[in-house]
C-alpha cells in the first residue's frame, strides 16, 4: 500500500485517535502523533509511517502497556519531556 494512499491515512488517523482516547490522559504521555519511524539517533527513516506515543520517561512505556500495532500500524515510543521555552 502506498503511503500516499488516502485510505491508509484515514486508517492511520483512526488508529491515532483510538490511542489518544486510551492513553493521552495519562500524565506520562505528552503527545500521540503519526509520523516517520525514528532510529536510535532520532533520525527519521522515511520509508516507515508509524504511530508515535511520546512519553516523558523511558519507564513509562512499559508501565502503559502500549499495543505493538493498532489497525496494522506499528506503535513506537518516543521519549521526550517537552516544555515551553
Amino acid at each position: 500500500m502506498s503511503r500516499t494512499d488516502p485510505e491508509f491515512w484515514a486508517r492511520a488517523r483512526r488508529a491515532r485517535d483510538r490511542l489518544a482516547d486510551q492513553f493521552l490522559s495519562h500524565p506520562e504521555v505528552s503527545l500521540i502523533d503519526i509520523g516517520y519511524d525514528l532510529d536510535s539517533e532520532g533520525i527519521a527513516a522515511t520509508e516507515y509511517i508509524v504511530l508515535r506515543v511520546h512519553v516523558r520517561r523511558p519507564s513509562a512505556a512499559q508501565a502503559l502497556g502500549l499495543p505493538e500495532k493498532v489497525d496494522g500500524i506499528p506503535v513506537h515510543v518516543v521519549v521526550a519531556d517537552y516544555k515551553l521555552e
